[in-house]
């Protein structure tokens, strides 16, 4: 490996780099050149000083694109202060952050078809098509050919029932997780499981037996026949009050997630269609928008715990800034701690697009929009003060860790609602990904150290203890069997959360 790559967070099993410290360092006097403007400048119009600084670095761009990049640094920042400020009232009027979040989604996709609103919330695409695999495996033969078994709606229906149930799980992340138990080619064992649910661990909490025949009396008939002590017992939908014992129609884990109800006329459909190769695969009209919104939500909370996790870019920030005079680092001090410090994200966010549009930061490809840029650097910044009070004892970790979901989740939420699809899906992919924060952590990092030593020695101390706690618990979690990257997420949310107060 070059030696431009000391000092890097990986992407990927080819090597390709995150954050290189080289770059950084020829972003260095960019950096406090902005910083500089902005204190020299404060009490002007934050686009006036931007703009020019703006134009200074980047000559070769006409006046009106200079104008446009610096419009949209100050909107998307300004974007990301009003949704900060309105998940903070939700919160305090006992909403939930997750709850919050899909009335965003909600705003952005009132306007869209189901269709278009089905693709805006697209990352449920995968867990989609496991489902949708499980089942087909069911309803074909080895050879590839469709069972013609007339039973096969009884199976159908098991699977059915699990991979909703999955949908659901995921949709509002759940740790539980389906799995109906097939017989691997040695055929059914008598009394045998049908389906069985398993937490985040894998441990089974609950087992079913399934059976979906003709009508109650059959269904009956089909349980007195066997024994099926622990087993719940799973039937059609609008049998269960004709039978002299307790059935389910749904599957349910402990934490109230629930499969999709099933008759047996619609499970025959189902057979009907699969024999027929008219198969209608699941859709995502089956579940509900603000569920999938929520559980994308969670993700995004998810995010900004594993980001904190991440401190290279803090390293390369201490290493490069240490000891470093800082034009007016009084001036940044209190703008950080009194939250004045819309400049300074400014100033920031228009650094690091001089560096991408330059080439100096390379893992940033030129031509991205000012505004994602805009918001990795609000994040930074917004997340460099939180980590401050948590090292200062100002706030626990666990009110720490829930400040930095707030942020990450916030600033989402805001760039959904502002309904521009595909381009608030990537810059949400460059916020929240590993880019977001490595980068984030070098520019928060840098704008500690321009705070001054006081700041920065809380800041590294800061952000040394958030990396060991975080650390911990998601090696305390990947020990463990845990079968999905969801049920990783979830538990290391889950654990931090309970266990952990600084």
């Amino acid at each position: 490996m070059s030696e431009k790559y000391d000092s890097i967070l990986l992407l990927n099993e080819e090597d390709s780099p995150i954050i290189v410290e080289s770059e950084c360092e020829e972003l260095k006097p960019i950096f406090k050149d902005f910083i500089g403007s902005w204190v020299d400048s404060k009490d002007q119009p934050t686009e006036v000083w931007l703009s020019a600084k703006l134009q200074e670095y980047l000559p070769e761009k006409p006046a009106d694109e200079i104008k446009a990049i610096s419009n949209e640094i100050i909107e998307s920042i300004e974007t990301a202060v009003k949704a900060k400020a309105s998940l903070d009232a939700a919160i305090s009027c006992g909403r939930s952050k997750e709850s919050w979040f899909a009335s965003q989604v909600q705003k952005a996709t009132s306007g869209m078809s189901g269709q278009q609103a089905s693709q805006y919330l697209a990352d449920l695409d995968a867990t989609l098509q496991n489902a949708n695999a499980s089942l087909y495996r069911t309803i074909t033969t080895k050879a590839g050919a469709v069972n013609q078994n007339p039973s096969l709606d009884g199976f159908i229906a098991e699977q059915y029932h699990a991979q909703t149930f999955n949908l659901n799980a995921e949709a509002t992340g759940s740790q539980y997780r389906a799995k109906v138990l097939e017989p691997n080619g040695t055929g059914y064992a008598k009394n045998s499981v049908d389906i069985v649910i398993v937490d985040g661990n894998g441990k089974v909490v609950r087992r079913y037996q399934s059976k979906y025949c003709k009508d109650a009396k059959a269904t009956q008939s089909a349980f007195e026949k066997g024994d099926y002590r622990g087993q719940r017992k799973l039937v059609p939908e609008g049998q269960e009050g004709e039978l002299p014992f307790k059935a389910d129609t749904v599957i349910e884990a402990p934490d109230g997630t629930t499969s999709k109800p099933l008759n047996k006329d619609q499970a025959k459909l189902l057979r009907d269609e699969a024999q027929s190769g008219q198969w209608n695969e699941l859709n995502w009209n089956e579940y509900k928008a603000k569920d999938l919104a929520i559980g994308i939500g969670k993700q995004a909370g998810y995010a900004a715990l594993q980001g904190a996790a991440i401190g290279v870019g803090f390293d390369v920030a201490a290493k490069l800034w240490n000891g470093e005079e800082i034009h007016g680092e009084d001036v940044v001090e209190t703008a950080l701690v009194s939250g004045a410090d819309f400049g300074i994200k400014a100033a920031t966010a228009g650094a690091l697009k001089v560096g991408v549009e330059k080439g100096i930061i390379s893992v940033i490809p030129k031509g991205t929009p000012a505004g994602t840029i805009a918001n990795i650097a609000y994040v930074a910044i917004e997340d460099v003060k939180v980590i401050g009070k948590m090292a200062s004892g100002e706030c626990t970790f666990k009110e720490g860790m829930d400040q930095l979901e707030r942020t990450t989740v916030s600033t989402t939420g805001g760039l959904i609602a502002m309904g521009e699809g595909a381009a608030a899906g990537a810059t949400i992919g460059a916020l929240a990904g590993p880019v977001g924060a490595a980068i984030g952590g070098f520019i928060g990092g840098t704008v500690g150290y321009m705070a001054g030593s006081k700041v920065c020695e809380t800041v590294v101390r800061g952000v040394q203890k958030v990396r060991e706690k975080v650390t911990t618990v998601v090696e305390t979690v990947l020990s463990k069997a845990v079968d999905t990257a969801t049920s990783v997420v979830s538990s290391v949310f889950d654990f931090c959360s309970s266990i952990f107060s600084w």
